[in-house]
């Protein structure tokens, strides 16, 4: 396995990688300012911050500033200038933007922040850099094959977890896709054929065969080239109907990884002629690392892997709660289950007083309209309540109960009480136990 794992390869596909990854994270970012998300997060008087992360509210020029310094850090990846720092750079400042507010979770930022943080410890500056021109860094023709099997592996635990999580009763009956294309019938020209029934259908099981077999398949030489074909297909087809921003490039970039590490130099027309050009071939003499340096490579085995396990136990959590996960939401996140559930909400609030009166709370002092998504998340219910109680408090008119009139449509279902109406939601506090207070799953 040492061999394997520290046997010199061609760095071209690191340099590829650092490029893109770079360039990506920085439009993503990029993107985000021009839609106004740091506008909306300002306007919110409270955020659903993590329980396991609860980071203080930003004020405007942190906020803008650490925008800045994301897409400034992605540039200077891509670049490979002052790259260790870059890195770092990227990785913090990923992190601390994606988990400000839960209700903005999205798988592709989560990845986002997985691969800064590998970038960190990958030696992509090594060739085509800013810091190998300016002298700071010894250039290099190799890298170790653990870099590229480190990102192929986080890749295949992407797919992976994405494909398993599809295997439940609503993806195999088509559910979500059903609710999703339906919303699409007055598109010109296509709309009347994505409400078609058997389309929804075929996307479903063509998305979880996809899910579970492209890595496998990607794996396998002789079928590499059908299979990155069956990458361009599927990715292309969800930019065309659900945009999904960076995220299908993004996988192609990392998808075209499978293929040999020398395959940027073949890429046609002046990107090959630029790789060639300006990313040192490796000499037929380069070797593996010396065995003098074990203790080195024990660490790296060690870190590897440590790292491998906590990216299968996280996605496998929402096994030890009860109930279904896209009802209670508990485990959902983290662990790639990427547009398989469809949720519509209403939530509406009641207070009550020591006196025994009742009035129904007004929620614009507490979320705004782009945290709606909260009604969806018992526990964004939970936080709200508390929210509700505290600003009471402050009128001197403290509750001794908030309840919650709760409506959840669940990939198309009738509405069904996401909470029962009865239950005090002031006797309950956020946690990652399991929530006995939600109402059971509708069927």
């Amino acid at each position: 396995m040492r061999h394997a794992l520290f046997r010199p390869v061609d760095i071209a596909w690191l340099v590829f990688f650092r490029l893109g990854a770079g360039v990506f994270i920085a439009t993503e970012h990029a993107g985000a300012v021009v839609l106004g998300h740091p506008q909306r997060y300002l306007e919110a008087p409270h955020h659903f911050t993590y329980l396991l992360a609860p980071l203080p509210d930003l004020s405007a020029p942190v906020l803008y500033g650490l925008y800045a310094a994301v897409i400034g850090g992605g540039l200077a990846v891509a670049a490979g200038w002052r790259y260790r720092a870059a890195a770092l750079l990227l990785c913090l400042g990923c992190w601390w933007l994606f988990l400000l507010d839960s209700t903005t979770y999205i798988n592709h930022h989560y990845l986002f922040c997985l691969i800064a943080s590998l970038l960190v410890v990958l030696p992509a500056h090594r060739a085509a850099s800013l810091d190998v021109r300016a002298g700071r860094v010894a250039p290099a023709a190799t890298a170790p094959a653990w870099t590229r099997f480190l990102l192929l592996g986080q890749l295949g635990v992407v797919y992976f977890f994405a494909g398993l999580a599809k295997l439940n009763t609503d993806w195999l009956a088509a559910r979500p896709l059903t609710v999703w294309l339906g919303n699409k019938g007055h598109w010109w020209l296509v709309g009347p054929l994505l409400i078609q029934s058997w389309l929804a259908w075929l996307m479903s099981y063509a998305g979880l065969l996809f899910d579970l077999l492209v890595v496998p398949l990607l794996l396998w030489r002789a079928a590499r080239p059908w299979a990155y074909g069956a990458a361009v297909v599927f990715h292309l087809s969800n930019v065309v109907i659900f945009g999904l921003g960076t995220f299908p490039w993004f996988s192609l970039l990392m998808t075209a990884l499978f293929f040999a590490p020398d395959f940027p130099r073949h890429l046609p027309g002046a990107v090959g002629r630029w790789f060639r050009r300006r990313v040192p071939a490796p000499g037929p003499t380069a070797v593996a690392e010396s065995p003098s340096r074990s203790w080195r490579q024990v660490a790296v085995v060690a870190a590897l892997t440590a790292y491998g396990a906590v990216q299968v136990a996280v996605p496998l959590r929402h096994f030890l709660y009860p109930g279904s996960v896209h009802w209670t939401e508990q485990g959902h996140d983290f662990a790639w289950h990427m547009m398989l559930r469809s949720k519509t909400s209403t939530a509406t609030f009641r207070v009550r007083f020591a006196d025994g009166h009742e009035e129904t709370a007004d929620l614009g002092n507490v979320v705004t309209r782009a945290q709606s998504r909260f009604a969806n998340y018992p526990d964004g219910l939970l936080r709200v309540a508390h929210w509700l109680a505290a600003d009471y408090r402050k009128q001197g008119r403290p509750p001794t109960a908030v309840f919650v009139d709760s409506r959840v449509a669940l990939n198309g279902r009738p509405e069904q009480p996401l909470v029962a109406p009865s239950v005090n939601l002031l006797r309950y506090r956020p946690t990652l136990r399991p929530a006995a207070w939600v109402a059971p799953a509708p069927d």
